[in-house]
């Protein structure tokens, strides 16, 4: 009797061991701390402000550029410098200092692109690095599952033989026959190990409820992101299209309350395949944060050809 109790309570340590958990360790640690969000906050209290519209500005702009580029240089912030840069002929001095205050903005917009895309990017990988991690642990869980399933319908049948008493063997059969399935359905649909994943800093949050109130996007970039004229269809902004996009492939088209407080408030308990979504919409708002440096390259050659 002693020896089925002992059999018993190892077939129970085994199951309980195999249950979901959250899992903690240094690794861990590392890679939940937000090490991508920028040291410093920025500002921009002291940046010179686009003076006011000079008369005929509109058809100056007009006669010289695309709409394009017309408002790229609005969501910039330098379309009166371009007005007075394309009325001024002669004075060569005041066109120097136009074209350089032109050019600085110019340069500090395609700046914020890839500083913004940097921390999306560093991100992305940052949980992508997560799911990996994750995704090898539940892998190895699952093949030692596999192992303490074959392992235990051996045992059981070598107990069933030993054991001479019929009662005591014929429950030791039945529970580690039961023990044996158990484990073997726990490898086709494993729970999975887990992490705790907080989220001070959401940049995905941003693009999903569509507020920048707490201006974690600069002012241009999000001018251009929130504008129709700046998508290929003309439909949607490219907030609502990337927002659109997540719904449809991340989501399924539909998305729950709690699903919605993990991925856009301050985050909570993730798998691994929850890790692996988010580091896809890390990267694909990334590639579209990049995609805004081809518009400044349309006003820029257009800059330099006037």
């Amino acid at each position: 009797m002693k020896q089925l109790k002992i059999f018993i309570v190892s077939l129970i340590f085994i199951f309980i061991s195999s249950c979901s958990t959250v899992l903690n360790s240094p690794k861990i640690d590392y890679l939940t701390s937000n090490y991508c969000q920028p040291t410093i906050e920025y500002d921009y209290s002291k940046l010179e402000t686009s003076p006011n519209k000079i008369p005929k500005q509109d058809s100056i702009l007009h006669a010289n550029l695309s709409k394009h580029d017309i408002l790229i240089s609005k969501a910039i912030g330098i379309e009166t410098y371009l007005a007075e840069y394309l009325l001024t002929k002669k004075d060569t001095l005041k066109r120097l200092v136009l074209k350089q205050k032109i050019t600085d903005r110019l340069i500090l917009t395609s700046i914020e692109i890839n500083a913004l895309a940097s921390e999306l990017d560093c991100n992305g990988e940052r949980i992508d690095k997560l799911a990996n991690f994750v995704t090898d642990i539940n892998n190895k869980k699952t093949k030692n599952l596999t192992v303490a399933s074959v392992t235990i319908g051996a045992l059981t049948t070598v107990a069933t033989v030993l054991i001479k008493n019929n009662n005591s063997s014929n429950i030791v059969g039945v529970s580690g026959g039961l023990l044996s399935a158990g484990l073997g359905a726990l490898t086709i649909s494993p729970k999975g190990k887990k992490i705790e994943l907080k989220l001070q800093r959401n940049l995905l949050r941003n693009i999903w409820f569509n507020d920048n109130a707490n201006g974690a996007y600069p002012n241009a970039i999000w001018t251009i992101l929130n504008d129709k004229e700046f998508s290929n269809s003309g439909k949607n902004d490219l907030q609502e299209s990337i927002k659109n996009r997540w719904l449809q492939y991340n989501f399924d088209g539909k998305i729950d309350t709690e699903t919605e407080k993990l991925f856009f408030y301050d985050g909570g308990i993730y798998t691994a395949d929850d890790l692996s979504s988010r580091a896809n919409m890390l990267n694909e708002l990334q590639a579209t944060v990049r995609s805004l440096e081809q518009d400044l390259k349309s006003l820029s050659i257009r800059l330099n050809s006037i």
